[in-house]
């Protein structure tokens, strides 16, 4: 009985059994292959984490000699810039000269090559601008002569130099104003030079015409290209815009307004007495009597210049003045009438600096000028500029206010009664006290300049 019932209970089991057993090993394969791939993924993810590219630092930090090394070369430049913040200017400028003395003998020695063997051409050769300048003859009783690119003879004492550029109706009435006050009072040969560009040409011609047939007058007329000329005067102003000019793209930062100092270049060499003017200068004597200044030069002066009559410069020179209060740059300058006419005898009891709206120029003595030329270099200018902590924005009217201080010698100063000003902008904008003081100007005015756009007074 017992034998029976327990082959009942195997045959039971093993009806059952084999489904059940088929479903047990499909699960336990399923769960083996989850436990493979979870231990593949932690193998591959540590291998990952230690297969990584050694960086360069790593590589040269093997070794503990390498480390103390690095350590030492650290250790080293943290002592210099300590050292190096610690120290006076001039001890910088020392230690950099002398990591830069190799270099510059470099140059230098370039230089003296290329000055023992001034016949052996450059490896960039530059190509200078000709100026190829206009010369017409302006009769009141016929049209305009055109004279080539010579004279044919004809020649004046009086030299009269303009610029008329980028023209508006503004600068149209000032140049006719100008040229209607020159011929107006004077019957001299005059030989007036033009600076301008092609839009502008046609108005100058119409305007000096016309003034020439109201006065009946004969005058030598000589047209200048614009661009040839600032070209020719490029490197003069790339070495002072960056001092004397505000911004980059400014009013004054345009090559034009250092002409001055590089007109000795453009002007032919058989010119030796020049004047620059500002359009906005009105006449009211004959201009003979300015060129008469020129008899009162002394034999190492090379401008002539009017005193500045606006607070300008004080207002620049601030820092300068703060660390020395009793000097006499920025301060004004009082014309005291002179009626016998000797400029020596005249009181200067200030500097207020220069305006350059008329200049008197010696072109030979400028061109001959070895210690004038050498003050145009940039390190020149940039030591006269740091020694008064100046920073202008009215292009050669800075440089000629710095150089009549420093070295007064090489300017004349020209009476106000010769540029007398007119510009009252400093009056509203902080120096209505003192203003008075500069904008004085006593005389006999012979010629204002309606600067600023001021109207000329009847």
């Amino acid at each position: 009985m017992a034998k029976n019932s327990f082959k009942t209970l195997i045959s039971q089991k093993h009806k059952t059994f084999p489904a059940d057993l088929n479903m047990y090993g499909m699960k336990c394969k399923s769960q083996l292959l989850e436990d493979q791939e979870n231990v593949t993924l932690i193998i591959n993810r540590r291998n990952s984490i230690r297969q990584k590219p050694k960086s360069w630092a790593w590589t040269l930090l093997r070794c503990r000699w390498q480390k103390k090394l690095v350590l030492l070369l650290i250790f080293i430049c943290v002592c210099v810039l300590i050292v190096f913040a610690n120290t006076h200017l001039l001890v910088r400028g020392n230690i950099l000269s002398a990591f830069l003395s190799s270099r510059l003998n470099k140059h230098s020695h370039a230089e003296k090559q290329e000055a023992r063997y001034p016949d052996i051409p450059a490896t960039t050769p530059s190509v200078p601008p000709v100026l190829r300048p206009t010369h017409y003859l302006l009769n009141y009783s016929s049209t305009q002569l055109e004279l080539s690119s010579h004279l044919n003879g004809l020649s004046s004492d009086y030299n009269i130099f303009v610029i008329y550029t980028r023209e508006n109706y503004h600068l149209n009435l000032k140049f006719d104003l100008f040229a209607h006050s020159l011929l107006k009072h004077t019957s001299a040969q005059l030989h007036l030079h033009v600076i301008t560009d092609s839009e502008s040409q046609p108005s100058v011609l119409e305007i000096l015409q016309r003034q020439i047939r109201r006065f009946r007058r004969t005058v030598i007329y000589t047209i200048y290209d614009v661009k040839v000329c600032s070209s020719i005067i490029q490197d003069i102003a790339a070495k002072l815009s960056p001092y004397f000019s505000s911004t980059p793209n400014s009013y004054y930062s345009d090559s034009l307004f250092f002409l001055s100092l590089g007109l000795h270049r453009i002007a032919d060499r058989s010119l030796n007495r020049a004047i620059l003017l500002d359009c906005d200068i009105v006449f009211r004597s004959d201009v003979r009597l300015l060129f008469n200044e020129f008899d009162n030069f002394l034999p190492h002066q090379l401008y002539g210049l009017a005193p500045e009559l606006t607070p300008v410069y004080r207002h620049i020179l601030y820092r300068y003045r703060v660390r020395y209060p009793k000097t006499s740059f920025g301060n004004p300058y009082y014309p005291i009438n002179n009626e016998g006419g000797n400029q020596h005898s005249r009181v200067h009891h200030g500097y207020p600096g220069l305006n350059s709206g008329v200049v008197l120029l010696l072109l030979n003595r400028i061109r001959n000028s070895k210690s004038y030329l050498e003050k145009l270099t940039h390190s020149e200018v940039h030591t006269l500029v740091a020694k008064y902590s100046f920073k202008g924005h009215l292009g050669d009217q800075d440089f000629f206010t710095l150089l009549g201080y420093e070295y007064p010698n090489l300017i004349y100063r020209l009476d106000c009664i010769w540029n007398r000003q007119l510009c009252t902008w400093w009056k509203d904008h902080g120096y209505s006290q003192i203003f008075d003081a500069y904008f004085r100007c006593e005389g006999n005015i012979k010629m204002y300049h309606g600067n600023c756009n001021t109207r000329i007074p009847e």
